[in-house]
């Protein structure tokens, strides 16, 4: 219960902080009851009824006895120790994971090289394409049946474009003595 120190006013809602009379701010559980032996130091106990919804994201309370089981997720988190106990010689932390593999795979160089080859020295016709993208789309395959060992997906792309453009090459370039010969004979 709240009152107003000038005008004595009862406020019996808890959200209200000002008087609605003079504006002046509420006190608290200071308002003089009937009773003539009403002392202000003297306070009934306050009971606060908490909702359940305040407390449901917090943890439950560990099981009373030792040993008891708990939910992995109301569980700690596995963390090793931060600092060495003392006295034991300091090291330093271990090199992050890298996967095994080859620096690049043989397929996809191959790939590359004969479609770079084949582009530049026409001497094969559209063989040396027609390999690199062989090669290439064999690299690719195996690259991603196993990524974490098998590496070159740069260079087999380079050598599967390369090579089709030696193939697409010879074979404009075959089109056009089709038709250079069928027209020089009209």
């Amino acid at each position: 219960m709240k009152y107003c120190p000038q005008c004595n006013r009862q406020f019996t809602d808890a959200w209200i902080t000002f008087c609605s009379e003079d504006g002046s701010l509420l006190r608290e559980q200071m308002s003089r009851p009937r009773d003539p032996n009403w002392d202000p130091q003297i306070r009934e106990p306050e009971e606060k009824v908490r909702s359940e919804q305040e407390t449901q994201w917090l943890p439950r309370d560990p099981p009373l006895q030792a040993g008891g089981w708990i939910a992995p997720d109301e569980r700690a988190p596995m963390t090793p120790p931060m600092a060495a106990p003392r006295g034991a010689p300091w090291r330093p932390p271990p090199p992050p994971l890298q996967p095994v593999g080859q620096p690049s795979q043989g397929l996809a160089v191959g790939s590359m090289i004969t479609g770079i080859l084949g582009l530049v020295f026409g001497c094969f016709g559209p063989l040396p394409g027609i390999a690199a993208i062989i090669l290439g789309c064999v690299a690719l395959s195996q690259i991603k049946k196993s990524p974490l060992t098998t590496t070159g997906k740069p260079l087999a792309i380079v050598g599967i474009v390369t090579g089709s453009l030696t193939v697409a090459l010879y074979g404009a370039l075959i089109i056009f003595w089709i038709l250079a010969g069928a027209l020089s004979n009209l």
